[in-house]
């Protein structure tokens, strides 16, 4: 039976989200303390925040002091069954007593490097029955599974090319913000016909659309996670990440900065702050979020390419209700012990259906 019509069973474990009072984590207890009222927990560094943003969500949610940065945890996991985090680390210790504890682990961490250390953690996982979810959100995570999707229509699949389009009148937080600007300048590798190539961040430009758009424009490189992983889980020859604005001058201006130097400039203190403190708070144009998959190779209709995609709003909160879904998966479908990313394990429609629920206005193709 679909995820999407399952509920979550009951049990005493709880869950708990770590960064629960920044943006995605207060939006995604907003989403399963309804239907887990008593089961979640609120955590970080703050008590007092944890308490606060726990009593806006009600539902019997709480708040716990958790630094798992300190690995100062106390006995905050004893009656946890699984922990959801949000916020970006660059070592496993936590995820490791997470795991030998036989608890569950979600991650909506954007980070290669991080997910390569949590992969060798596979073994750990399997013997303490442990399941640990990567790429969670809308990318990665929903752009994994159109990437799974468009393979499915594929008999033949080269190459598979992802687009993300953003509006600059979103809101972001301010751990989206940092991570955008710490990759503007960033050199990585991608799979090309099955060899890696060294490319930078906005080094290199193709022209690609959304499912719905009549027109196909410059989008730039850009160092996202999925296409690191979905080359050798789905077996792809070729993958790459592009992005681009929905504004066509705020493409190319970011471009032409990256290419610049921009990337350097923000390392110093000064000018970062003053760079997040303007792309948070200034906000023009609209919240539009775009992600589309475009596969080449032979399709199962003859053609040559096919593009999937999902037109939405409000990137956080997109991530929000994909994340929310996704553990919900988790709870419900029993799956294997170990490591995976979403492409191996979750099922897309209901990760569809549910975001279809809080935008009347989407548009999909899959």
């Amino acid at each position: 039976m679909s995820s999407e019509y399952q509920s979550v069973p009951e049990k005493c474990g709880k869950i708990l989200i770590v960064g629960g009072y920044g943006q995605v984590g207060y939006m995604i207890a907003e989403r399963l303390a309804p239907e887990l009222p008593g089961r979640i927990a609120l955590a970080g560094r703050s008590l007092n925040k944890a308490k606060t943003a726990a009593a806006k969500v009600g539902y019997d949610t709480e708040g716990r002091a958790v630094d798992i940065f300190a690995m100062d945890v106390g006995d905050a996991l004893n009656d946890i069954e699984l922990v959801l985090v949000c916020l970006d680390q660059t070592s496993t210790g936590f995820v490791e007593l997470c795991l030998s504890r036989g608890i569950h682990y979600v991650d909506i961490s954007a980070e290669h490097d991080f997910h390569s250390q949590v992969e060798a953690l596979d073994d750990l996982a399997k013997r303490n029955e442990a399941t640990a979810l990567l790429s969670v959100g809308t990318a990665p995570g929903l752009t994994n599974l159109l990437s799974a999707r468009a393979r499915d229509q594929m008999e033949q699949l080269d190459r598979i090319d992802i687009l993300l389009q953003f509006g600059l009148g979103d809101h972001h937080g301010q751990a989206a913000v940092e991570w955008m600007f710490n990759n503007l300048d960033t050199t990585y590798s991608v799979m090309d016909n099955g060899n890696a190539r060294q490319v930078r961040s906005f080094g290199e430009s193709i022209a690609l659309g959304l499912p719905n758009s009549r027109e196909k424009r410059s989008a730039y490189r850009f160092n996202f996670s999925d296409q690191h992983v979905i080359g050798r889980t789905l077996e792809v020859p070729s993958v790459s990440t592009w992005v681009q604005f929905e504004n066509r001058l705020t493409t190319w201006l970011f471009a032409v900065s990256s290419r610049a130097g921009l990337g350097r400039l923000l390392r110093r203190p000064f000018w970062r702050k003053i760079a997040v403190w303007l792309f948070m708070n200034v906000h023009i144009g609209s919240d539009v979020c775009g992600v589309a998959v475009r596969a080449r190779g032979r399709a199962k209709n003859g053609a040559e390419e096919i593009t999937v995609g999902v037109i939405g709003r409000n990137e956080a909160k997109m991530t929000a209700i994909i994340a929310a879904e996704m553990t919900r998966q988790v709870l419900t479908l029993n799956q294997e012990a170990g490591v995976s990313h979403s492409e191996q394990t979750i099922e897309i429609d209901p990760v569809i259906a549910a975001l279809s629920r809080e935008f009347n206005d989407m548009f999909v193709s899959i």
